[in-house]
């Protein structure tokens, strides 16, 4: 059989096919439906190896510290508030709290063993009278990690924070729990000593229970960044946009497919038992925007 016969065989609606093109047909579904659950746990595996494809596939964000902090400030400065300026010292304590997410193995504020955020803040010499975190996972940029953030009232209120002066933000690529993920840890805080009340200095002790309460739950996302130096960064390509970018291409081509069988059958008058393809092309459709839409991430 030559190659027009096959192809006319695989998608044009006629005798050989059961006028329905071959791919529309069951066992073709299914094979599809095959090949995208092996190519999943192709990426899955291969992203999480230290060969050359594995690093391709293992990291890929445009998130950096610096676009996190700029769009932090974009943020505050529509309500009013000032900017934040870039703390060394915060940003030093970023980096420790997600490399110790890495080695612990965790995804929370506080650590296995007990570690607070405040720890590691103190840690890097940070004398403070307020502070706070938020974290984030797996986004691919940073106006999508922050306005998840925007979207969660407690992120959001460390974010829109009038008691902050200082921020650091570390981007860390790792493996957790199995999985190749990238972490962003942002800190605030406002120095201990630029803290003045009519009883004089703010308690610390009372500083942190007021931060613990602006938390919220756990999660991640990101890059490594601490203020410009990055560490531990790959770009590539990321395993999340290759997925959606095979799962899409397949959809189209199912599409395409409905569409020129329905062309095809209507002229022909074809009487078929098989359903109407109207549905299914609408089916496909919806399928296709959850796919292209969707973004991933988590914050915490």
């Amino acid at each position: 059989m030559s190659f027009l016969c096959t192809f006319a065989h695989i998608f044009h609606p006629q005798r050989s096919n059961n006028y329905r093109a071959r791919i529309l047909h069951a066992p073709a579904l299914l094979q599809l439906s095959g090949f995208a659950t092996l190519f999943v746990l192709s990426v899955h595996l291969l992203s999480t190896t230290q060969t050359p494809v594995g690093l391709v596939l293992g990291y890929a964000t445009n998130i950096t510290a610096e676009e996190v902090v700029q769009l932090i400030n974009t943020q505050r400065s529509q309500i009013g508030l000032e900017p934040l300026s870039i703390s060394s010292e915060l940003s030093q304590a970023a980096l420790a709290k997600g490399q110790n997410m890495f080695s612990e193995q965790y995804w929370a504020h506080v650590s296995p063993s007990g570690k607070e955020p405040w720890e590691f803040i103190r840690n890097s010499g940070y004398s403070y009278s307020v502070a706070g975190e938020n974290l984030a996972r797996d986004f691919m940029q940073s106006d999508n990690m922050v306005e998840a953030w925007m979207n969660s009232s407690t992120h959001r209120a460390n974010i829109v924070s009038s008691e902050y002066e200082e921020t650091g933000v570390a981007v860390i690529n790792g493996e957790l729990k199995g999985m190749e993920t990238t972490l962003v840890v942002q800190l605030f805080g406002r120095p201990k000593s630029s803290v003045i009340t009519k009883s004089g200095i703010v308690p610390q002790a009372q500083a942190e229970s007021a931060a613990v309460g602006g938390l919220g739950q756990a999660n991640y996302s990101g890059t490594v960044a601490v203020e410009t130096t990055f560490t531990n960064h790959q770009s590539g390509l990321s395993p999340l946009d290759l997925t959606k970018a095979v799962f899409v291409s397949l959809l189209l081509v199912l599409l395409a497919a409905l569409v020129y069988d329905t062309i095809v059958i209507s002229k022909k008058r074809v009487a078929r038992t098989v359903g109407k393809n109207f549905g299914h092309i609408m089916l496909y459709l919806v399928v296709a925007a959850l796919i292209i839409f969707f973004k991933g991430g988590v914050i915490g």
